[in-house]
């Protein structure tokens, strides 16, 4: 006959076998975010007035770095987190499945992102400069800022002309 003990061990084995296969068949496979989106001319919408939001920031706060308001190193943190938030908008749109129909301003629009990024690398560049008080390159560097932001917005343009 079996003991008390011998059967409880048993028991203990074969409930953890049999939660471990559950727990195994429960965790999904894929845990990559995936959006769905419905209505492509809203969430484009939306993405260029969370994208015009960054930009109004970024140049607050890249005039203040101008004025001598901020030092570079804080302006610099925040052209990061912009850029990281730019860099969000460009994956969501690219992995949003747009219609054949809104793939084309789909498409536009992301370039107007890339060239905001752009911008935002710019910037840093005469942050750094500022903070190794090298400013012989700057002007040089603010011309080209604003070819890119005239870029950008071309793109855009290209983007709304785009829409279906």
């Amino acid at each position: 006959m079996a003991s008390k003990k011998g059967i409880a061990i048993t028991v203990a084995i074969l409930v953890g076998v049999v939660a471990a296969s559950f727990l195994v068949y429960l965790l999904p496979e894929d845990t990559t975010m995936k959006i769905s989106v419905s209505d492509f001319e809203h969430h484009l919408d939306i993405t260029k007035e969370r994208a015009s939001m960054e930009v109004t920031g970024i140049d607050d706060s890249f005039k203040k770095l101008m004025n001598g308001e901020i030092e570079p190193d804080e302006y610099i943190t925040i052209a990061e987190i912009s850029s990281s938030q730019i860099n969000s908008l460009i994956i969501e749109l690219t992995n949003s499945g747009a219609t054949q129909e809104w793939s084309e301003s789909y498409v536009n629009y992301v370039g107007s992102l890339k060239k905001l990024n752009d911008k935002i690398t710019e910037t840093i560049v005469i942050a750094n400069l500022i903070d190794d008080n090298d400013t012989d390159s700057i002007d040089e560097i603010l011309s080209k800022i604003k070819q890119i932001e005239t870029e950008s917005f071309d793109w855009a343009k290209k983007s709304d002309d785009s829409r279906p």
